[in-house]
């Protein structure tokens, strides 16, 4: 949710928390790649507790709720860095020039395109604050799709679906209903920033949320492919305010970040963990082994994206992660790092630390300055926040078997709005070493398109899906999807699809959007890919709701 701190309020009384400080950064961080810096603090550490459950159908009832109310949780990231000098010299030296196409409007089919979880109260059979006594935003929507199934997952609840048709199975159940009658706070504590995964190699489902006090992240690994069913548990503890975390799934480890904000507000780093999945998939003790990256004192790194596997081969010797897009004068690249672990040994490295991994990409400006800038249409709504300082989730990995392909995408002011800017990189199978391969943006039209994800199929088909908004008159935050068809010319982003109509603007809700949406990739034919994320069906506060459609082209068979 990328929130700090849950702040209950009533609902006569909305107030957001704002905070702001100024770093600076040293003069080692890097504008020009150089070579790269290297840390080896490594901590390993075995869970505090960890259990098998009993069948998830059975749990879920008894899951307690920990909040009620109406709440809100308040934005509280990475302060913004001292704005640093020689931009324009940061723009020179790599010397981009865009290669950025408009295409056909994308020929896809929808076969599925169905309401999921929602936030409104009393309104079942998906509405979550019924279930998880409270109101929240943002939804934090993200899904995965199994074998038969897909788990949605929105903030404080997560339901099970027919892939096949999209009807609901079971749920909403509360998020800590994974964690019931373990030994640890994971129990009680239901306070979002979740993430579902589908571990594509070898058909487990991986569940996680973090505790916010104490600091602490649950993870729940399937024992088969039934949702429904028994889960391996864990319970780890993490250093600081583990906020904002995201995960990528190899076959043998499980990567996740998340900027760490100390016990006092203030930023730490990224904090760069690793787990043993064959011991979680096994139901075993599963080490953890995790980095606190502070960049070497200068605070350049945050917000970095492991890549997560949407093959089931191929896999690298160590996880590529992307971030750090948000310091200023270091617009014109996308840093890259490399962590090796060896959890025999409980030790691991980084790479790239202070930025010194640089991808040159065309330089950017921040959407909204990171901030929220996106218009609504009905009279008085509030500015939606872009979240334009960070990659949005996922870095989707698909290795074709001689070729790596890492997509991932961020908003960007562009002239007249907000555009949707994607990136694919390549590596050579078994390599670190990316570079960039194509760059894409949504049209300059005025509109504003904002909190994507994006994913690749198996024959170089690219899914983008995201929000689009505007001030005018019947545009309402909506669903829309782009991306490029297999054989199109590099840069290529064809021309936008709707694939749900809002039809209400968002008011009172701390300008809170997202904080991220899912796409997915059906590992079960290489080809079809799932989008989640949220919308109005009239204007109000709180009120969202959720979209799930399946999207096909035609080309993949």
């Amino acid at each position: 949710m990328g929130k700090k701190r849950a702040a209950v309020f009533s609902l006569t009384m909305l107030s957001v928390l704002i905070l702001a400080a100024i770093y600076s950064i040293p003069a080692s961080a890097q504008a020009t790649p150089g070579a790269p810096q290297v840390i080896s603090n490594a901590v390993a550490s075995d869970p505090i507790a960890f259990d098998v459950s009993p069948p998830l159908r059975d749990m879920a009832a008894q899951a307690p709720s920990q909040v009620s109310g109406f709440q809100l949780m308040p934005p509280v990231r990475r302060p913004k860095l001292q704005q640093l000098k020689a931009a324009a010299q940061n723009r020179a030296a790599f010397g981009i020039a865009p290669d950025m196409l408009t295409g056909p409007a994308i020929n896809v089919s929808v076969p599925v395109n169905v309401d999921g979880i929602n936030g409104i109260p009393n309104n079942p059979p998906l509405g979550c604050p019924s279930i998880s006594g409270a109101q929240v935003a943002p939804p934090d929507t993200n899904m995965a799709v199994g074998d038969t199934q897909v788990v949605q997952w929105v903030n404080l609840c997560y339901a099970v679906f027919s892939k096949a048709s999209g009807a609901l199975i079971a749920g909403p159940f509360k998020g800590n209903a994974f964690w019931v009658n373990m030994k640890s706070s994971c129990t009680t504590a239901n306070a979002g920033d979740p993430i579902i995964q589908w571990d594509k190699a070898n058909h487990v489902w991986v569940a996680t949320q973090n505790v916010f006090a104490p600091y602490l992240t649950c993870v729940a690994v399937s024992t088969t492919a039934d949702a429904t069913g028994t889960y391996n548990r864990y319970a780890f503890l993490q250093p600081g305010f583990p906020d904002y975390p995201k995960w990528g799934l190899t076959p043998g480890v499980y990567y996740q970040t998340q900027n760490d904000f100390g016990a006092n507000d203030g930023f730490q780093g990224v904090n760069v963990c690793a787990y043993d999945a064959v011991a979680m998939r096994a139901g075993r003790k599963a080490r953890q082994v995790c980095i606190l990256d502070n960049s070497n004192g200068t605070l350049f790194d945050d917000s970095m994206l492991p890549a997560d596997n949407d093959s089931t081969g191929g896999a690298a010797p160590s996880e590529v992660l992307l971030g750090s897009i948000d310091n200023p004068g270091f617009n014109a690249a996308v840093y890259e790092y490399v962590f090796t672990v060896n959890f025999k040994k409980g030790t691991a490295t980084l790479s790239g630390v202070n930025g010194s991994m640089p991808i040159a990409v065309t330089a950017f400006n921040l959407a909204c300055g990171g901030g929220a800038c996106i218009p609504q249409p009905s009279a008085g709504s509030e500015r939606l926040d872009s979240l334009g300082d960070r990659l949005m989730y996922r870095l989707a990995r698909f290795d074709d078997g001689t070729t790596q392909h890492f997509l991932v995408t961020h908003s960007v002011n562009n002239t007249t709005g907000v555009a949707a800017r994607w990136y694919e990189f390549t590596a050579p199978s078994g390599s670190t070493t990316l570079s960039r391969t194509q760059l894409g943006e949504t049209p300059d039209d005025g509109r504003y398109r904002w909190m994507g994800s994006i994913a690749r199929d198996k024959l170089g088909n690219i899914a983008l899906g995201y929000s689009r908004s505007s001030a005018a008159a019947g545009d309402y935050p909506s669903i829309y999807l782009s991306g490029q068809t297999a054989g199109e010319p590099a840069g290529t982003t064809d021309a936008e699809s709707l694939i749900f109509a809002g039809s209400g603007s968002q008011f009172r809700t701390g300008n809170r959007w997202g904080d991220y949406s899912g796409m997915a990739l059906d590992g079960a034919d290489g080809c079809t890919f799932w989008y989640t994320t949220e919308y109005y069906k009239t204007d109000g506060s709180f009120a969202w709701s959720t979209r799930m459609a399946e999207i096909k082209f035609p080309n993949c068979p």
